[in-house]
């Protein structure tokens, strides 16, 4: 009977020794990944607007009298023409097409509109822009008007932009 005992004293002491499972705690929650807000689209600008396959802008981008070099009063329409761009991926190609008016010879009006298509090239590029740009100039060859007067010369000295969509 003594064994008989100690058998159950020690299965009593096995079953006592064993805990009920307890069901496993679920993995904890990951962590938030807080991320960055995504940026608010910037609307496009009031004074640039595609129109057709031009993009047009409401005021001339000046440059410094016979030369190339853009006016610092220019300057913030070339972010907002630059801004549109960025704004308009659907743009893939743009054509940058610089005029002069009649003064001074025609060779001479023709080099001056290719440097200033490429300084508003040059200047699209360094705001961002990511288009395919070219920039050809087209002298006095294509005037909007041909009266002799300070209004018609204005007129005249353009840069116009051709879009082309993809």
């Amino acid at each position: 009977m003594n064994s008989k005992i100690l058998s159950t004293l020690g299965l009593v002491s096995a079953v006592l020794a064993c805990k009920p499972a307890t069901p496993a705690e679920p993995p904890p929650e990951p962590a938030a990944v807080e991320s960055e807000p995504a940026p608010a689209a910037v609307a496009d600008p009031q004074d640039v607007h595609i129109e057709g396959d031009h993009l047009v802008i409401d005021r001339h981008i000046n440059f410094e009298f016979d030369k190339s070099e853009i006016l610092a009063d220019s300057f913030d329409l070339l972010d907002h023409v630059a801004q549109l761009l960025k704004n308009h991926p659907e743009i893939v190609k743009l054509h940058i097409i610089g005029h002069t008016d009649s003064a001074g010879g025609a060779e001479h009006n023709q080099k001056l509109s290719d440097a200033r298509a490429d300084a508003v090239m040059e200047a699209l590029r360094s705001r961002g822009a990511t288009q395919t740009i070219d920039a050809v100039g087209k002298g006095e060859s294509q005037h909007l008007c041909s009266e002799d007067t300070d209004e018609c010369h204005q007129k005249n000295r353009r840069v116009e932009f051709v879009i082309e969509a993809g």
